[in-house]
């Protein structure tokens, strides 16, 4: 990795964010993945972490748009994650992804978690930690003003490239319509399956994080 960009991030993920470009458009990244490519690094593997960066988990694959330093890791795949994602159906058992899916617009969403639908198992269970709209107004709009309004805007939005925060009701309304089974809300770094526990790494966005898991 670039040693300016390193930098950058490294500043950024101190303060609790990180910089993710699954989002963006990524001419680089390929709409189709060869099959016998994603099978190899699939394997046995039925765990998924999603806009991964560079926290790699181990016994899981991990996906980003960005190449990061982990090209040749036999666990991280590249893609994009508003096309197709290069999976089977009926696939993952367990998916994650920490602080993604504020970067997407409210149709990007429907887009990724169709997707997520499509290739996980019955039964699955996916898990998000994400600045909720509900945390957003409690920690940058309160006493809310004009200038409080600007600053919440920059502090909340433009600095990070945020673009949409979900409120609990509406993730429910959007899990509904795709046919997810149950949303179950839950606190930092607790689930009730193993395999989801101890996931969340930013305990500095308790309050402002909300965390999810979502059953198919």
């Amino acid at each position: 990795m670039n040693p300016v960009k390193s930098l950058i991030k490294g500043i950024f993920r101190f303060f609790g964010y990180e910089i993710i470009n699954a989002a963006q458009p990524d001419t680089a990244t390929p709409d189709k993945l060869p099959l016998e490519f994603v099978t190899s690094r699939l394997k046995n593997i039925r765990n998924i972490q999603y806009a991964c960066g560079e926290n790699i988990l181990r016994g899981w694959i991990n996906v980003d748009a960005s190449p990061y330093a982990y090209e040749e890791n036999e666990s991280f795949i590249r893609i994009d994650l508003l096309k197709t994602h290069p999976f089977p159906d009926n696939w993952f058992k367990f998916g994650f992804a920490e602080d993604f899916i504020e970067h997407l617009g409210q149709a990007d969403l429907f887009l990724y978690l169709t997707e997520v639908y499509r290739t996980f198992k019955k039964g699955g269970v996916l898990r998000l930690s994400f600045p909720g709209l509900e945390g957003v107004l409690t920690r940058h709009y309160q006493n809310l003003d004009y200038d409080t309004a600007v600053k919440g805007k920059n502090d909340a939005y433009t600095l990070w490239g945020h673009v949409h925060f979900c409120s609990r009701d509406e993730l429910k309304m959007i899990c509904r319509q795709i046919g997810f089974k149950k949303i179950q809300f839950v606190e930092y770094g607790i689930s009730r399956y193993k395999e989801l526990r101890n996931l969340d790494r930013r305990n500095e966005q308790i309050g402002l994080n909300t965390y999810v898991e979502i059953i198919k």
